[in-house]
């Protein structure tokens, strides 16, 4: 059984509705009916709301489901990515204000600001490579 109708049916033993569990999440009926038609999945942390709501534990809810647990996967690694990618763009961001506010900087300090902007804008580059 997949993950979709493991919801619904969890659902339907509870007596409870689309439109009431899609208010709890803060999501939509539209949304909620998409994850138990199979046409969506919930992301990790509807996911785990629904094992409480539910009273299902997450293996109770997502074993068997291998479709699911890949998109897990997949998101996890996206999120993963993004938070290096903008913590990177901030240091970027922060080196570039230091140089333009510090107008008075000695030349060893220039060229060693230059080359961790650089080293930095490479690594970035390649985290976007990487990626596609």
């Amino acid at each position: 059984m997949d993950v979709g109708q493991r919801l619904k049916e969890r659902r339907n033993e509870l007596n409870l509705t689309q439109d009431y569990v899609a208010e709890e999440l803060g999501i939509t009926r539209q949304t909620m009916s998409n994850w138990e038609n199979g046409r969506s999945y919930p992301d990790i942390e509807r996911i785990i709301r629904l094992s409480e709501i539910y009273g299902l534990s997450l293996d109770e809810l997502l074993k068997g489901d291998q479709e699911m647990v890949k998109h897990l996967q997949e998101n996890t690694v996206v999120n993963h990515f993004l938070k290096i990618f903008i913590a990177m763009l901030l240091v970027n961001f922060l080196l570039m204000m230091v140089l333009l506010l510090n107008q008075r900087m000695s030349e060893p300090f220039l060229l060693i600001l230059f080359a961790l902007i650089g080293a930095n804008s490479l690594s970035l580059f390649y985290l976007i490579i990487k990626k596609i």
